[in-house]
């Protein structure tokens, strides 16, 4: 997969996909703290986007706290500790991804519901019966 590649059969809307990657690339440690990133039109030209796309996808990352803007320095990745809010915030974020694209795809908050907890029910009866047969 190229770094920024987005998924044009997604049902999410391609800044928060962008958004999603950044977060990712810099909570996994790919861009270090400190580390510059490209500029909003550099970064659009590079996945051939739209520069207001691009800018919602670093405002969101900005109001999270993942980067900074500095001026003179451009965006720059800010020192995120690990803390468990941080975490919990992340795994907030993850949520509401999914919801917005079950919601995008149809569904009602009730039925996005009740399959995330059948779903949650089937992981926990999957994971106790490979503990069993280890």
């Amino acid at each position: 997969m190229a770094l920024f590649e987005l998924d044009a059969k997604s049902d999410l809307p391609p800044w928060l996909q962008l958004r999603n990657r950044l977060a990712y690339l810099i909570t996994s440690g790919y861009f270090k703290p400190g580390e510059k990133l490209p500029t909003v039109r550099g970064l659009a030209a590079e996945v051939s986007m739209n520069f207001n796309t691009v800018n919602k996808a670093y405002i969101s990352l900005t109001d999270e706290g993942f980067i900074e803007s500095k001026p003179g320095k451009g965006t720059i990745v800010r020192n995120i500790s690990e803390k468990e809010s941080q975490k919990l915030e992340s795994v907030d974020v993850l949520i509401e991804d999914c919801v917005d694209a079950c919601l995008a795809m149809g569904l009602d908050f009730d039925e996005v519901s009740k399959r995330i907890k059948k779903k949650i029910h089937e992981m926990e009866r999957q994971r106790q019966d490979g503990e069993r047969h280890s």
